[in-house]
């Protein structure tokens, strides 16, 4: 066999010459391209052999999981004051929106209580240091902790509370000095249970004597659910740093016995 090599246009091949006497030209193998195959088939594959696991982007997955939310819904049951069940979508979305809504400054915060206890809104220093409340001092109830509910039996089982009307089964109680880090606003919730009633609301200082009288406090009224019977509620904001207890008593004291719930709070709503 005869051989040899050259150059063609496109590349390096050789000529040959067969046993039968044929002239054969080769092409030269490229060895770039050859390593070049070496080194890819040297890579590692991008999946395992074998696994047929579709693998997603962290995009997809994030759409993938925005329509599983879309498709399955959240959603929260309650019952209505007649006993009747109710399932309702959980709106996500919604639910921001109202929670932003309900972030408002600090004259907004205020709409809502009534009345507001300030030191311009005072009783004359004639009332405050007259003979009033403070031979009642024994009968006040602490209520010292914020945000924890104290709960007041009927006020027929504390000593009447003597007025230009009459006596009146009344409600004792105190809820200490403001915090030395008071944002300068105290809310008070005063809750009856039992019937509707109208009151009249003393605010006192450290030393039994009045600072405020509030007549006919204004009240709103919650209807029964399944969580709760039906209660009367004040909303009292105290911006005067020197009220310290309350005597609330009902104008006129009805046959059912009643109870009263306290809870309080600095800078916020208590509930």
């Amino acid at each position: 066999m005869y051989s040899s090599s050259a150059f063609a246009a496109d590349g390096e091949y050789y000529t040959w010459v067969d046993a039968q006497g044929r002239i054969h030209n080769t092409p030269v193998e490229d060895k770039s391209s050859t390593s070049e195959s070496a080194i890819k088939q040297d890579e590692p594959p991008s999946t395992p052999p074998g696994d047929t696991t579709e693998y997603i982007t962290e995009e997809q997955l994030q759409r993938n999981l925005d329509q599983y939310d879309e498709d399955n819904p959240a959603f929260y049951v309650w019952v209505d004051a007649n006993g009747v069940m109710h399932t309702e979508r959980f709106d996500s979305k919604a639910e921001s929106e109202a929670v932003q809504s309900e972030a408002v400054d600090d004259s907004e915060a205020v709409v809502g209580w009534s009345p507001i206890l300030a030191p311009p809104f005072r009783v004359s220093d004639e009332v405050t240091s007259g003979a009033c409340c403070e031979t009642f001092s024994d009968q006040f109830e602490p209520v010292l902790e914020s945000y924890k509910s104290v709960q007041l039996f009927d006020p027929t089982r504390y000593r009447s509370f003597i007025t230009g009307m009459g006596n009146r089964p009344a409600w004792y109680f105190h809820i200490g000095n403001q915090p030395d880090k008071s944002s300068g606003q105290r809310f008070l919730v005063l809750r009856v249970r039992g019937a509707e009633i109208s009151g009249t609301l003393i605010a006192l200082n450290s030393e039994y004597k009045p600072l405020h009288l509030e007549l006919d406090v204004e009240m709103g009224t919650q209807a029964e659910t399944w969580r709760s019977v039906a209660y009367q509620e004040a909303k009292v904001l105290i911006e005067d740093p020197e009220v310290v207890a309350f005597i609330f008593y009902p104008d006129l004291k009805p046959a059912e016995d009643l109870s009263l719930e306290i809870r309080w709070a600095d800078g916020t709503s208590p509930f």
